[in-house]
C-alpha cells in the first residue's frame, strides 16, 4: 500500500531494503530512517542503523514489546558515524495546529485518509480488531461506536 500513499520505492525486508537504497543513493544510504512497522524487534536495529547515512537519524514511531529492553546495534558505528536514534509517538504533533491542518487537507482532497481505514469493527468485534492489529491485517482498523 505504500506505493499508493506516494512512496516512490518499496522493498520486502531490510535485506531487500539496502540493495535498493545503496543503489538509489548511489552509496550514500538515508538521512532519515522512520520504522513504521506495527510491532518493532531490537534485534533488528543493527541492520536498521546500517541504512542511515553519515549523521543520519532512526525515528522509531513503532511500538515494541515491554520485554525488548536490549536492542542490538553497534555502538562504534553509531558514534563513529554520527547517527542518532529518536522516538516519537503520535507523530510528535502539535495538536492545536497540526489537527485542523490535516483535517483541511482532507476536506480539500489532498489527504485520503478514508483509503487508509481498511476495516471497521462494531464495539462487540473490538477483540477481532486488536487481533487483526496484531496480525498486520489492517493499514488502520477503526471502532465504531
Amino acid at each position: 500500500m505504500a506505493s499508493r500513499f506516494g512512496a516512490t520505492h518499496t522493498a520486502p525486508d531490510l535485506s531487500a531494503a539496502a540493495g535498493l537504497i545503496r543503489e538509489v543513493t548511489w552509496g550514500r544510504m538515508c538521512d532519515v530512517v522512520v520504522l513504521t512497522m506495527g510491532v518493532g524487534r531490537g534485534d533488528l536495529m543493527d541492520d536498521v542503523i546500517a541504512l542511515t547515512a553519515k549523521r543520519g537519524r532512526v525515528v522509531v514511531t513503532n511500538i515494541h514489546p515491554v520485554t525488548d529492553t536490549r536492542p542490538r546495534l553497534s555502538l562504534l558505528g553509531l558514534a563513529q558515524w554520527e547517527k542518532q536514534v529518536v522516538g516519537c509517538i503520535f507523530g510528535s504533533v502539535n495538536s492545536r495546529a497540526d489537527i485542523p491542518m490535516l483535517l483541511g487537507l482532507y476536506r480539500d482532497g489532498l489527504l485520503d485518509l478514508d483509503s487508509m481505514v481498511s476495516r471497521t469493527y462494531p464495539l462487540e468485534e473490538i477483540n477481532q480488531g486488536y487481533q487483526d492489529l496484531r496480525d498486520g491485517k489492517n493499514i488502520r482498523g477503526v471502532l465504531v461506536m
